[in-house]
């Protein structure tokens, strides 16, 4: 089988869309969070104590982490996504959706992991278009929605 040529497209997009959190929102964390662990160890499971408190420092940490940049390059070889890189052969298909409200246009890429099978990649609105037209090249568009539980997180400002 032949092998497409297709044209390098490459940009670069923050990892996830940076939050400024108020002290309540931290204070807010941290009694859940301190709230949950008693009620854990009060039923005498202190390894599930001890996963909460783990758990709620790491979410503090990380939401006071700024995003690093992330460099997204769809090629002829496939699918390169920071320093992972995706061959068309276990892309299954892709989507593009463009909404009004929204910084970047979400491209939603199927693969063919069991884990983690959708991946959603912010593009730039601009290059929306060129985006379509080359990986209709390459893979099938279908109609893929993000998962309930990505879209249930933003929901909640994660």
């Amino acid at each position: 089988m032949d092998e497409i040529k297709i044209n390098t497209i490459e940009w670069s997009v923050p990892e996830y869309s940076h939050k400024e959190r108020g002290n309540d929102w931290f204070w807010t964390i941290g009694l859940i969070t301190i709230v949950a662990c008693g009620i854990a160890i009060w039923l005498h499971n202190y390894v599930f104590a001890i996963f909460l408190l783990i758990s709620g420092g790491c979410l503090i940490m990380f939401t006071m982490r700024p995003p690093l940049e992330v460099n997204y390059i769809v090629e002829t070889k496939g699918l390169a996504m920071g320093k992972d890189m995706h061959p068309w052969k276990k892309i299954k298909s892709f989507n593009i959706k463009k909404e009004d409200k929204d910084e970047y246009a979400k491209l939603l890429i199927e693969t063919s992991k069991y884990f983690l099978p959708i991946y959603t990649i912010p593009l730039p609105k601009d290059m929306a278009d060129e985006m379509k037209e080359t990986l209709l090249l390459v893979l099938p568009r279908s109609e893929i929605n993000e998962s309930q539980s990505m879209l249930f997180m933003e929901k909640l400002g994660f």
